[in-house]
């Protein structure tokens, strides 16, 4: 188990520092719009919303990973204590915003039980007969 994720570490090193050149992003911009994509995906994937504490932790378990493989020694100037702190934070920042920030904001809607569904109208509670009278 060891030699996978340290290979799966190797591997991903290796396409990070490819992404990096291709893109021209600096590294924190890419833990940035990175962390971003993975809340948004991950949202679509468990059809859930951004704010979603699921959805939160596959971002931490991904940055965990990241920070994993770079203080591994594969990725240049990553292997320190301080720069996996700074990624962290980088990673998980804007994550953190939405998720704090959505459950204030903009609060889940109560599930109906059912059979006890919301009154429909002002005459929905009264009989038949005073409900046509009026």
């Amino acid at each position: 188990m060891q030699d996978r994720l340290q290979l799966l570490a190797e591997h991903w090193v290796s396409y990070k520092i490819w992404l990096i050149e291709t893109v021209g992003l600096t590294n924190d911009a890419m833990h940035v719009h990175g962390s971003l994509l993975i809340l948004c995906v991950s949202a679509l994937i468990l059809r859930r919303r951004p704010d979603s504490l699921w959805c939160w932790l596959i971002v931490f378990i991904a940055e965990l990973f990241n920070e994993y493989a770079d203080l591994r020694g594969a990725a240049p100037g990553e292997a320190t204590m301080d720069a996996a702190y700074h990624d962290i934070y980088n990673t998980m920042f804007w994550p953190t915003v939405i998720l704090i920030l959505g459950r204030f904001l903009f609060p889940r809607k109560k599930k109906e039980v059912a059979g006890l569904a919301a009154p429909s109208g002002d005459l929905s509670q009264k009989p038949l007969e005073q409900a046509t009278s009026v």
